[in-house]
């Protein structure tokens, strides 16, 4: 209902109480008029008028999905054609819908991927919708049993209701468990060729770093760090733009104990075969300096992050390679009060040792495609090729180069 005020108009969605009788239809029963008293009910003890009603309908909850997304991996669709719902999720889940599309068609145009992976834009996202109507169904069944009072939506953020024991109400529960879920970052995507598992084609027994605190599929959690380049604060998971990129976090914990580990994995990601030197830039050897994200594949970002103070990282021991991206070193250095006896609080937040340290990949919409242990000698990158080369048009890394001889 949008009510003018001067040159004002306002919108209101206002929940009307449902009937349990078989022929109700809202569409032929409900008026404006009966829409209008119940807003001023709700507004009470404020109260407000109505020169004329430029607008007005009524809107049953549903919910409603496609059959398919995508007709024969040629034609795609996302958000309200594939998903209809009243969760307030609509514009939320089909920015996700057009991401997840959006990264693994310039995959294959890139020629980074074989075609085939595009069936997983279609069982990702028609999952998470499915899930979402669920939530949907329960939260509207909730709403319309009642309206909520402001006391107990506020008591979402507390462990309890009230003292004394008593027992949570149902909207309350509902709202609380699916918080993760509404702000996005409840988001799990299912094991599949990006998503590494043990049944994954790459085989390593460095793939998961013990007492890591990600999980593949899952969003990068949230984590603050010092960049380098200019002593800035910054939120690691927002460093490398939405640019098609796969992101490499290397967290290189205390420079003294990895410094071999580093030297190494980078020396390997050097070599030919490596799947940052295939997918090498045409352009590389006109790259300026100051390209912050993409020195050397349009494919991949390396981020390096160390567990120290911002003036105690050595800069002149990091490889070269790894220096090309001055604008991703950091010094893990920012306290977080979810790990407040944290010394280094991304690394030991997200489950690393600082001792040994370890490798994210992110997939190019930021949710995580596997971890790594990092050690010395091959070992590192030799996993990192066995998992890019599960879907590369290219045969990456010296044994695969050979078994496709």
């Amino acid at each position: 209902m949008v009510i003018p005020r001067e040159d004002n108009m306002v919108r209101l969605y206002v929940q009307i109480a449902s009937s349990s009788d078989p022929d109700f239809n809202p569409r032929k029963t409900a008026t404006a008029e009966e829409v209008q008293e119940v807003a001023k009910k709700i507004l009470k003890p404020y109260w407000v008028e109505w020169d004329r009603v430029e607008w007005y309908s009524v809107y049953p909850i549903g919910q409603g999905i496609s059959e398919k997304y995508t007709l024969d991996e040629r034609v795609f669709m996302g958000g309200d054609a594939c998903h209809t719902h009243s969760a307030g999720q609509g514009m939320n889940t089909a920015f996700h819908d057009a991401l997840n599309m959006a990264w693994k068609l310039h995959a294959v145009e890139s020629g980074l991927a074989d075609r085939s992976i595009l069936s997983t834009y279609e069982t990702e996202r028609k999952d998470i919708a499915e899930t979402l109507l669920n939530f949907d169904a329960k939260y509207a069944s909730l709403f319309s049993k009642r309206r909520p009072t402001a006391g107990e939506v506020g008591s979402a953020s507390h462990a309890t209701v009230a003292s004394g024991g008593e027992e949570e109400d149902e909207f309350v529960k509902t709202f609380k468990s699916s918080c993760e879920f509404t702000s996005g970052y409840g988001v799990a995507y299912k094991p599949n060729i990006f998503n590494w598992d043990s049944s994954h084609p790459a085989k390593s027994s460095l793939f998961e770093v013990p007492g890591v605190r990600l999980a593949a599929g899952r969003a990068f959690t949230p984590s603050t760090v010092t960049r380098l380049a200019d002593a800035n604060f910054v939120h690691l998971e927002q460093e490398v733009p939405a640019n098609g990129a796969f992101r490499i976090f290397i967290f290189a914990g205390k420079q003294e104990k990895t410094k071999k580990a580093i030297t190494d994995l980078a020396a390997n990601l050097e070599k030919e075969r490596s799947f940052l030197s295939v997918y090498r830039r045409p352009d590389i050897a006109d790259v300026s300096f100051f390209e912050r994200h993409q020195p050397h594949s349009k494919l991949f970002t390396l981020c390096l992050v160390y567990a120290a103070q911002k003036n105690q990282v050595d800069m002149e021991a990091v490889p070269q390679i790894l220096r090309d991206y001055h604008h991703h070193i950091y010094a893990d250095d920012i306290p977080d009060v979810r790990v407040p006896n944290a010394k280094f609080a991304a690394h030991e937040k997200l489950g690393f040792d600082p001792e040994k340290g370890g490798v994210v990949v992110c997939r190019p919409d930021s949710h995580v495609a596997c971890t790594v242990q990092l050690v010395e000698g091959s070992g590192t990158a030799d996993a990192l090729n066995a998992y890019f080369n599960a879907f590369s048009t290219k045969p990456l890394g010296q044994d695969q180069q050979q078994s496709r001889l």
